[in-house]
């Protein structure tokens, strides 16, 4: 800080020159610095102004006045209020030690500390009644694991070591020596095993007791309770090793490391590659051991990649088993990000002094902040600006605008922009981080904004037309590898010409079995396009005795592996159905107009032999064609057979934000109850027993069935006019938006129907060694007996009373399941209750049930060849005719799972809720929707000082609190888990994926004597006092 003698203090960031299109301030006068409440100089980082004095300076500097002495005999924090009252209009805004995700942190004088460590406290995502979770594999940690732990606002990472999983919350040992608590940390860097479990006793018997609660924990913490030196010095001196072995290994390797861009980069491409990937392409073979890269070159490795801050950035929202898959930026990019810089410099530096001088500025800058001020006044005309990390909704109707002439080196800049906005490309620690922010300033529009970060950067790439009033930002922070991103909707792929010339003849034709006597009953939604699977029925002479056929769309047959459509449908490996962005993993063409189930098209059938009791008999696969095709919804289903099935915890509330268009009719006739003759209603009822009594005969084999209603939005786009100029986009109108829980069809005939023909799969490929992509639950078999008392105990008679699980429950039952696996060897699948499972019966659009078609397709034409069959083969025996041996099957699976992880995150994560923050800004911004005006906020996590988690009774949104808005109901030392807050909105940013509110009172307070949930080694009951259950 700088001082002239009795004058305040003033910030050193106040004192450096800031540069306006209107206004010049020379670096070495203090006094000119202007005022916060000065619209074009509200946005420095200073936290204290001067205005400019007037009179005889020198007496102000010689002579205090009369009240500065009577101050002076003030004590400190009475001075300190006095001061605070006469400067409430300056700056307040100050960088925390501990930021939230999203948001800039003070990374100067806090460039490392425990708290960097980020946790991961979201609800779980499902599909079907499988748990599908997102988080990397390396989230479930054992004991002597060591972790990296780092977030986007450290400058300096810290190894910890997993000390287990206590109560509930798990517990680390820091290479400071500092102890902390978490849930389910993120981490880029995992060692396995780092050290022995029996090395950290010495640690966990100075920790507290398993019974100490989550407050407890945290004021010890506060407080800097932790482990002695003595007991954690051999932990501590691994630790310290370990990175003096990885800064080894750097140094040995400092040139191919520091220049490691130059070995990888792409000029035009951006590259996507595992650690392990690029250490092969940086370090010589000596630091492998048996064909692996020891944990300190691989270290090594990583904090080379992680300190550059233009070229490496690990893509979000992913991780397998072996490493993150890093992005690697093409030089081009990096060329745009360059430009950029200069061109700031140059406008922050050269420009004022041609200015002072009465000479023309060079900086391109000032060209486009012309462009873009003009047209951000056109649109706030219709539009108002938010702090929301959204603009509001068109308040009239406007004439098109004109297109807007940018330069070269405009689009240089938007693209930077979009860079660091859309993509947040960089680090929020990065110096790259002051450019964008800079641009922001010079536009002189966004004085209201409380900090010119990312958020507000979004929100000025709508305002130019850049991307449109309702784009999401989640597509750009999850992103699908070596697939570009369409602003104003959609992707774009690689162009492979017409696809359509590389569909190839039927090649299962000779073995196609015509289904003429039976009934295929697709039951799917009317606004379904895309048709993949039926279900028929077959008596047999015993009546005890069924076959259950699944018929599948077989666009396997047709399309080769190794053609241009295969590698179009991996890229997106899922068909996306997030509101406005939808995505059909293979061409539409050939989706919908080609291979969706309809009469007289090819299919590929499992089949099941059951009995009544839901015994799996025998299985078989047959390639067909079907006849006779009804198509159905679910409630129809139901309502024919006078059987719904009761799901707990379904909720009818919904928030509709502007008009919703009238239902489409389906594209394909539907059969209704009424038009069912008696046959085809008996055959649907035995289908929905069957299906239940395999149910059944799986939940006595461990299943645990998953199914907890989420808040979905859907977007409607049928009333905008859109208007495309020059790649700029301008849109009249705003979607409208309906978010409603999710519910499932009446009958939960076909969901049966379709696990079976995944388990027939299975054992079809498993006994002829035919590679595939096995799901499997190793983390839930170790544990099987913990995850069946918990669901027996805990879980059903919650459901069975119609109680949502809370919280703690389901990160209980996430810690014994673990996370599921993709391999090519049979494993069992717990939760399903089955002993071997794949998926089978999406091939349209799912690439690995596409990969699962061809591989069956080339054993059943194999077989055909042979005139035997290939059960009892040995996997090494296959390689000849399959398309994917297994060695290439396992090098593919790890970016196959990448990018469906990136799918179900992108639709059923991030991008579908900032869908519902954006109809939640509109209704309370703009009060287009009825909206309570305060909430129920339900403590779900406090961290420290720093936050308290919790959900609010709207859709369950995740909200946060802040100390500065509890509003002195009460002190964060005293918010307990489990507590409720009535709370009314603070901010809600789309952008950042945040709300914020403020507390109004007090509604329920926790005992501090309420037990807590049993860590996963827990028996279902207490934990007695000083027990410990590591995980």
């Amino acid at each position: 800080m700088l001082r002239v003698s009795r004058r305040s203090y003033v910030c050193w960031r106040c004192v450096f020159k800031s540069v306006t299109s209107d206004a010049i301030v020379s670096r070495s006068n203090p006094r000119l610095l202007p005022r916060a409440n000065r619209p074009i100089w509200r946005r420095t980082l200073a936290t204290v102004q001067h205005p400019a004095s007037s009179g005889d300076e020198s007496d102000s500097l010689l002579h205090a006045s009369e009240e500065d002495q009577k101050r002076e005999a003030l004590p400190i924090r009475e001075r300190l209020r006095i001061w605070d009252q006469e400067h409430e209009d300056e700056v307040r805004t100050i960088l925390a030690d501990f930021a939230d995700a999203g948001e800039l942190a003070n990374t100067i004088t806090r460039p490392q500390n425990v708290s960097m460590g980020v946790f991961q406290v979201t609800s779980p995502l499902f599909d079907g009644d499988e748990l599908g979770d997102l988080r990397s594999d390396d989230a479930i940690l054992k004991p002597g694991d060591m972790v990296e732990l780092s977030s986007e606002s450290s400058r300096r990472p810290m190894m910890a070591i997993c000390l287990g999983r206590f109560n509930g919350y798990e517990h680390y040992y820091t290479s400071s020596g500092k102890w902390f608590t978490g849930l389910g940390v993120r981490t880029l860097f995992t060692v396995h095993g780092f050290v022995d479990p029996s090395e950290l006793e010495p640690v966990i018997r100075e920790l507290p007791s398993g019974e100490t609660p989550l407050e407890t924990l945290n004021t010890l913490q506060d407080l800097g309770h932790n482990p002695s030196r003595a007991a954690g010095a051999s932990l501590l001196r691994k630790m310290l090793d370990f990175a003096h072995q990885a800064e080894a290994v750097y140094q040995e390797n400092a040139g191919t490391l520091d220049a490691s861009s130059a070995f990888i980069g792409d000029p035009v491409k951006h590259r996507y590659l595992t650690l392990h990937e690029i250490a092969e392409l940086l370090l010589p073979q000596s630091y492998q051991k048996n064909g692996k890269f020891e944990p300190r070159a691989l270290y090594a490795v990583h904090r080379a990649l992680m300190q550059d801050e233009v070229f490496f950035r690990p893509l979000r929202q992913t991780g397998h088993k072996r490493s993150y898959i890093f992005e690697v930026s093409p030089l081009s990019e990096v060329h745009i990000i360059q430009r950029a810089e200069t061109m700031v410099r140059e406008y922050l530096e050269k420009d004022t002094r041609l200015l002072t001088q009465g000479k023309a500025p060079l900086s391109p800058v000032r060209s486009f902040v012309k462009t873009a001020r003009k047209l951000i006044d056109q649109s706030r005309k219709t539009r108002q600006w938010t702090q929301s990390g959204i603009i509001g909704p068109s308040t009239g109707k406007a004439a098109a605008p004109a297109a807007p002439k940018w330069s070269s080196t405009d689009i240089e800049l938007l693209e930077y922009i979009e860079l660091w906005a859309s993509y947040q490309k960089f680090p929020s620690y990065s110096r790259l981080q002051c450019f964008g922010s800079a641009i922001l300033r010079a536009l002189d529009r966004y004085q209201d904004a409380e900090i010119l970060s990312a958020s507000t950067g979004w929100t000025f790439l709508q305002e130019v037309g850049w991307i449109p009033t309702w784009e999401i930002p989640a597509r750009y922070a999850i992103r699908f590898p070596g697939v570009e991103i369409k602003r104003g909707g959609g992707y774009v792929r690689p162009y492979f010409g017409n696809l359509d010339r590389h569909l190839k003849r039927d090649i299962l034709a000779p073995l196609r079995k015509k289904w003429d006597d039976l009934t295929a009953y697709c039951i799917d939604s009317e606004a379904t396009v895309d048709i993949d699977d039926a279900v028929s029925l077959e008596r047999t002479s015993d009546p005890n005795k069924f076959w259950i056929h699944i018929h599948v769309a077989d666009p396997a047959s047709s399309i080769q592996a190794e053609t241009p459509v295969a590698k179009y449908a991996e890229l997106i490996p899922e068909t996306i159905y997030l509101p406005g962005h939808f995505e059909r993993m293979l061409p539409d063409s050939l989706s919908q107009d080609r291979f969706s189930l309809a009469p007289n098209r090819p299919c590929l059938t499992f089949s099941a032999l059951v009995d009544k009791d839901g015994n799996l008999l025998d299985h078989k696969i047959t390639p067909g064609i079907l006849k006779d095709v009804v198509y159905m919804t679910g409630e129809d289903v139901s309502s024919a057979i006078e059987d719904r099935r009761k799901d707990p915890l379904v909720e009818d509330t919904e928030v509709v934000v502007g008009l919703l268009p009238k239902a489409k009719p389906a594209k394909r006739r539907m059969t209704r109850p009424k038009d069912l003759n008696q046959d085809q209603r008996s055959e649907l009822a035995l289908l929905s027993e069957l299906g239940r009594a395999i149910q059944a005969h799986r939940l006595r084999n461990g299943a645990t069935p998953f199914f907890q209603p989420r808040p979905q939005a859907e977007a409607y786009f049928h009333h905008l006019p859109q208007h495309e100029m020059d790649n700029f986009l301008s849109l009249m109108d705003d979607p409208s938006i309906r978010i409603a829980y999710s519910q499932r069809s009446g009958t939960d005939l076909v969901e049966h129907a379709m696990r079976l023909a995944g388990e027939v799969a299975a054992r079809w490929c498993h006994e002829r060694g035919i590679p595939i992509p096995f799901r499997s639950q190793p983390h839930a078999m170790q544990k099987a007996e913990l995850v069946q008392q918990y669901t027996r105990d805990v879980f059903y008679p919650l459901l069975r009373a119609g109680i949502r699980p809370d919280d703690s429950q389901w990160r209980h039952l996430r810690a014994l399941i673990g996370n599921d696996e993709i391999t090519t060897r049979a494993q069992p699948h717990f939760t399903l209750g089955v002993p071997m499972y794949t998926k089978a019966t999406s091939p349209l659009r799912r690439f690995s049930d596409l990969l699962v078609h061809w591989q069956i397709e080339a054993a059943l034409l194999e077989e055909h060849r042979r005139g035997a069959s290939l059960v009892g083969s040995k996997p090494d025996d296959n390689d000849a005719f399959l398309p994917f041996p297994r060695r290439r099957l396992d090098a593919m699976l790890p970016m196959i799972r990448v990018r469906e992880k990136q799918a179900r995150a992108l639709a059923g994560g991030d991008g579908g809720d900032q869908w519902i923050l954006q109809a939640l800004v509109r209704a309370w911004r703009f009060g287009e929707a009825a909206l309570p005006p305060t909430f129920r906020f339900t403590v779900v996590h406090v961290h420290g000082r720093r936050s308290v988690q919790g959900r609010l009774n709207w859709f369950e949104r995740t909200a946060t609190l802040r100390p500065d808005a509890l509003n002195d109901m009460l002190k964060m030392a005293d918010v307990r888990v489990g507590d409720v807050y009535e709370v009314k909105l603070k901010n809600v940013n789309v952008h950042s994926n945040q709300v914020l509110v403020e507390a109004v009172s007090v509604l329920e307070k926790t005992p501090d004597e309420v037990p807590l949930v049993p860590g996963p080694q827990g028996d279902g009951a207490q934990i007695q006092r000083g027990a410990r259950t590591p995980m």
